[in-house]
């Protein structure tokens, strides 16, 4: 497994598509409808400077980078693994 970041930026004129997208995506981990060995950690959302933070647990950078091809956000993102400090 691997600790993801996702870093998400948006025009303002998507604010309304990126908040329906992010409420679905926490609908799907509510549901446990994410793929196999997905869980999301964390989304933080920095409105003021329209972008968010997302911590995800994923079987590798590979899977994650799928995933989000898949879901297709109104975003331009960057994909990242995170080793753990402690």
């Amino acid at each position: 497994m691997a600790n993801i970041i996702v870093e998400h930026r948006w025009k303002n004129h998507a604010n309304e598509e990126v908040k329906k997208t992010i409420a679905g995506i926490i609908q799907m981990a509510n549901d446990g409808k994410l793929p196999e060995g997905f869980q999301l950690k964390s989304i933080n959302v920095l409105d003021s400077e329209l972008k968010a933070i997302c911590n995800w647990e994923a079987p590798s950078i590979n899977s994650m980078k799928e995933f989000l091809e898949k879901l297709n956000p109104p975003t331009k993102h960057e994909i990242m693994e995170a080793q753990k400090a402690y």
